[in-house]
């Protein structure tokens, strides 16, 4: 089963399918996970099983106690969550909701069964996680120096000029996610090199190391450049290792050549990062959000608002200050994973996850007398990804990688191989058949549902309105809890009906696309970006009482977001109610932060219209 695993890991990270699935670099690495997670537990049971894991060292039995814990919080913080739906599918952008969290939990489970007492099946669990990393950083390193056969640059280059960076992701949809990967890949590459007898994958383990710590550094990625320096620290003061002429020599040999690099014209980029770092040294709004999160859980803190409910749960906490600042933006995540955790599931959850490290780093220091090449390492990464995801989220491989750290930790402290099951024991077979069956049909849902999303794209592109409408309708019946596109579809078919097509057929955009609008009310992750967009539809009939309740039910659901308030104003305005208008225009400004013009431009109109009615009443 190890070879199995091995692939899997390998494969989750590395797996995109642009153009097939509408969420192309999400919903494929969800579906690898789930339907390989289905074939190895009923092979692992097929096989026999593993008894007595629980059993087999302190760490195996604090382990388990954990993931248990973990479980128990997901279900609970599930069944209270403010949108149980979105909690139970998980979200668009990364579907880390309850279902995704357990299957990788469990597949972390099986990864330490089967290497507990098995130097052999981790060894082959680290030649997939070494083998992707390279894959990854190679595919990362090409987008730095503008090669991309299967992505748009333009995608992740931000600026104009000489200070244009870019952020490569490699095929993990972020920089910031794909460097954090990254990190598991290089220490888990040293540990295979440090213990690799066949020639070929020990080349291809150090290999692994060079691109993965390089492409690391051409992300741009502070969090995980800090993690990749304090995970070698922690390696080196592990193992021991001596200063001598010779690491000395390399060591100053790569420093010298990364200067170069530098300071040549192919580190423009790199130098253009360190420039808007040095000009951003908090990282945008992360003290202000961290601030706010706080806030926010403290008052759902027994079990938090559910998994993946962020977005909207954070939209009415969120501080004027905030919205000042980063007018245009909102937050799909706290950047960190222990706040997210903790508003997310509360207190139990925070502790839940918490506990992981610290059972991985108990592990690593009880292994390291009969393990130390590996132990060292395998420690140093989980330092180095524990520093790197306080500044980002989990998603799918971020997460599994993570667990996969604390996995085989784990498994180094288990003396001996764990003997199978005992005979006659059916309802474990029952129990793990009945377990991959729900996971092939939540996989083979995605499958059909985001295949029929990307159609729907493909038919609005070439104006086929009629066919989208079909496809739209497949993907309905079919898309998981939680994931509803109403949003996106309505937006989308607005765009159509401004086009030159036909006049009926943009009239028959327009209507569908008014009735996403209004169940995207009940379905978007981000409801008050819904309930703004239904006002855009009432006003542009002018209907003025709908307009108004539209945008009034956005502003209670993020009360220091500008565009509703600004978009009242001019509502407001429009009825005559000039008092009211200039209330709500000057709240939009002061919540713009005066960086839009045509928002400031509203409040002197009203102001303007004031003014005659003021000098009227003082000179009677």
């Amino acid at each position: 089963m190890a070879l199995l695993l091995s692939l899997i890991i390998a494969l989750i990270p590395l797996v995109i399918a642009p153009g097939l699935f509408f969420y192309f670099d999400v919903t494929p690495k969800t579906v690898f996970l789930t339907l390989g997670t289905a074939a190895a537990v009923v092979w692992w049971t097929a096989a026999g099983g593993a008894q007595g894991f629980s059993r087999a060292s302190r760490a195996a039995r604090w382990y388990v106690l954990t993931l248990l814990w973990m479980a128990a919080s997901l279900v609970v913080s599930t069944l209270v969550s403010i949108n149980p739906a979105l909690s139970l599918g998980g979200s668009n952008w990364r579907r880390w909701g309850l279902l995704t969290q357990l299957t990788a939990l469990a597949f972390a489970y099986l990864v330490a069964v089967c290497c507990a007492g098995r130097p052999d099946h981790l060894q082959t669990i680290l030649r997939g996680m070494a083998a992707s990393g390279l894959i990854g950083a190679l595919y990362g390193t090409s987008q730095y120096f503008g090669w991309d056969p299967l992505l748009d640059a333009q995608a992740y280059h931000v600026g104009e000029g000489i200070w244009k960076i870019v952020r490569p992701p490699s095929t993990l949809g972020h920089a910031d996610y794909f460097a954090s990967w990254l990190l598991s890949a290089v220490f888990a590459s040293v540990a295979l090199a440090r213990i690799e007898k066949v020639r070929p994958w020990k080349w291809l383990a150090w290999a692994s190391v060079i691109a993965g710590s390089a492409a690391i550094f051409l992300s741009g990625t502070r969090a995980a450049i800090i993690g990749l320096v304090a995970g070698a620290v922690l390696l080196a003061l592990w193992s021991e290792l001596r200063t001598t002429r010779r690491f000395a020599a390399t060591v100053a040999l790569v420093m010298a050549v990364a200067v170069a690099f530098y300071f040549s014209p192919a580190g423009k980029q790199l130098r253009a990062r360190v420039y808007w770092s040095l000009h951003e040294p908090a990282g945008g709004a992360r003290l202000w959000l961290w601030r706010d999160t706080l806030r926010m859980a403290a008052s759902r803190w027994p079990a938090g608002y559910g998994p993946e409910t962020f977005i909207a749960s954070f939209a009415r906490a969120q501080s004027a200050e905030i919205g000042r600042i980063y007018p245009d933006f909102y937050h799909e995540s706290p950047h960190n994973i222990f706040l997210d955790a903790l508003s997310a599931r509360g207190v139990p959850g925070l502790l839940a996850l918490a506990a992981l490290p610290v059972v991985g780093f108990a592990a690593a220091w009880k292994a390291r007398a009969r393990h130390p090449e590996l132990a060292s390492a395998l420690a140093g990464g989980l330092a180095a990804m524990t520093i790197s995801e306080q500044f980002t989220s989990f998603m799918l491989p971020t997460a599994l990688a993570y667990y996969l750290l604390t996995a085989t930790l784990v498994s180094l402290t288990c003396p001996v191989p764990l003997k199978p099951w005992p005979h006659g024991r059916r309802w474990r077979t029952a129990a793990a058949l009945v377990f991959a069956g729900l996971l092939v049909v939540f996989a083979l849902r995605l499958i059909v549902s985001e295949y029929s999303l990307a159609a729907v794209r493909r038919d609005l592109d070439a104006g086929l309105v009629g066919d989208a409408a079909r496809e739209y309708a497949r993907f309905e019946s079919w898309r998981t809890p939680g994931s509803g596109a109403d949003l996106w579809y309505s937006r989308r078919l607005v765009q159509f009906a401004g086009s030159r097509a036909d006049a009926t057929i943009r009239r028959q955009a327009l209507q569908q696309a008014a009735q996403a609008a209004l169940r995207a009310t009940g379905t978007a992750e981000d409801p008050f970006n819904a309930y703004y967009n239904v006002a855009e539809f009432y006003a542009s009939r002018n209907d003025f009482a709908r307009t108004e309740q539209s945008l009034r039910a956005a502003i209670s659901r993020a009360p220091n977001w500008f565009k509703p308030h600004w978009m009242l104003a001019q509502v407001l305005e429009a009825g005559g109610r000039l008092r009211e208008a200039e209330t709500e225009a000057a709240r939009g400004v002061a919540l713009d932060g005066r960086k839009h013009q045509e928002v400031t431009s509203t409040l002197d109109r009203i102001h303007a219209e004031l003014a005659p009615k003021t000098d009227k009443s003082s000179h009677e």
